[in-house]
């Protein structure tokens, strides 16, 4: 008959020692009175709940804010979109509509500037809403204020004639245009030329600071 090996009967005690162990747990956890095991079992449930809790709490959405756009610097956007279109207004009613390819928003020291460009479409709208001219150009940028500025290939349009210039600002205020730059005006019957104009936004009556032109007349 074969004996058991050392091995086989160091294992069988770690086995009996893990038994008596358990089995002195039981015991000594049974002679515990019934109310103070059912605090010490309700004290264990509390606090997997209360564990739970804070883990649901730390999960929870932050509460809506402004985002801090401070460490973005003065030559990084705000807010950036394509295709856009705003409504400019005064006195409650609709006076311009910009439309443009590219919008870009900066700010700052907390004063907004919109810049638009790969081309632009301002049209204009008098007292009764009817269109009273049309501005295009390839870039512009608009302020706080509602003043703008055009640049590039700038070429207003009315009933009574179209202007070409590579720059005018609109005054908002006033609601007049101005240039200090080359500027072609194109009516019916004459074509005046010169540099720095003023005007206001249907071109029924300006000023040409320094002007020459010429003019058809009928026989």
């Amino acid at each position: 008959m074969t004996s058991p090996s050392r091995s086989s009967i160091k294992s069988n005690n770690r086995d009996l020692k893990h038994r008596d162990c358990i089995a002195g747990y039981a015991t000594a956890w049974f002679n515990i009175p019934l109310h103070t095991r059912l605090f010490f079992f309700m004290l264990r449930v509390s606090g997997t709940v209360l564990l739970l809790g804070c883990i649901g709490c730390g999960m929870q959405d932050r509460p809506g804010h402004t985002p801090d756009t401070r460490f973005l610097g003065d030559q990084q956007p705000v807010q950036e979109s394509w295709n856009v279109s705003m409504q400019i207004f005064r006195k409650d009613r609709i006076h311009a509509i910009v439309s443009a390819e590219h919008f870009a928003e900066y700010k700052k020291n907390d004063i907004i500037t919109r810049h638009l460009n790969n081309g632009v479409k301002v049209t204009y709208f008098d007292s009764t809403g009817a269109v009273s001219s049309t501005l295009t150009a390839e870039k512009a940028t608009v302020y706080d204020n509602n003043d703008m500025e055009a640049f590039n290939s700038v070429v207003l349009t009315s009933e009574d004639g179209t202007l070409k210039t590579d720059y005018i600002k609109r005054l908002a205020e006033t609601k007049k245009l101005w240039s200090d730059r080359y500027v072609v005006i194109e009516k019916k019957n004459e074509t005046i030329r010169g540099y720095g104009f003023e005007s206001d936004e249907s071109l029924k009556n300006y000023t040409i600071f320094k002007a020459s032109g010429e003019t058809d007349i009928e026989q």
